[in-house]
């Protein structure tokens, strides 16, 4: 889970704020609110998405799940921070990703560098980079214990 008290300047905690939105299950409301209208999302092995609505066309539509089969069976994201950095308007992450399913698996966790790019106080570009071969990973076994309608009842419930 992302900590927003990590941060040691604004722009780390904006930086940090698009990531704690997809770990909360709020990237959709989010995108308007911390990101630039041409906002950029470019990720290791796919096209670039441009622009907000590109974005959100996307997220509201399956996801990444229709370039990465493996996350169509995808609830909920999780994200480990392991270092930040900023200079300026440029924050960098490391990061390890997860992509839960309902029954708690790990359906592929890539372990990314990112560059998130500030402008006029917002988001103008999030660039994550990483190995694609995370695009065939084995999901992990189930977490013992795991329960989604405890870790998301919004979830679970539809």
């Amino acid at each position: 889970m992302i900590d927003l008290d990590v941060a040691s300047n604004a722009n780390e905690r904006l930086a940090l704020s698009i990531f704690k939105a997809m770990d909360d299950g709020r990237i959709v409301e989010a995108i308007p609110e911390l990101t630039t209208e041409d906002f950029i999302w470019s990720n290791s092995g796919l096209p670039d998405l441009v622009g907000q609505e590109a974005v959100l066309q996307l997220l509201t539509s399956g996801g990444f799940s229709n370039e990465i089969p493996i996350l169509a069976e995808m609830t909920h994201f999780t994200a480990d921070l392991v270092h930040i950095a900023s200079h300026g308007n440029a924050v960098l992450t490391e990061r390890i990703d997860h992509h839960w399913d309902a029954e708690g698996r790990d359906l592929m966790t890539p372990h990314i560098c990112g560059v998130v790019e500030i402008r006029d106080g917002k988001i103008s570009r999030l660039h994550d980079f990483y190995d694609t071969a995370c695009y065939q990973q084995e999901p992990t076994a189930p977490q013992p214990g795991f329960s989604l309608a405890e870790r998301h009842p919004e979830i679970a419930g539809t």
